[in-house]
């Protein structure tokens, strides 16, 4: 009976601790970097040159378009 307690408890222990760390992953993985870090300074000419990059594409198929 003891035995099966402690594994009980074992495997309690072990999923509220990957419950907690998943948890805490999630909740600090999409926290927006302070600006005027290198991360964010990163982060914003990345998407910035995404979104020039997706504004080009969309003119180009638009010309297409009306070309047609």
């Amino acid at each position: 009976m003891n035995g099966l307690y402690s594994l009980a408890r074992f495997l309690t222990y072990s999923l509220a601790g990957t419950v907690v760390r998943k948890g805490w992953n999630w909740l600090t993985e999409d926290v927006d970097p302070i600006p005027g870090t290198e991360e964010f300074d990163s982060e914003y000419y990345q998407v910035k040159e995404k979104y020039i990059r997706l504004t080009k594409k969309k003119e180009e198929y638009e010309a297409y378009r009306k070309s047609r």
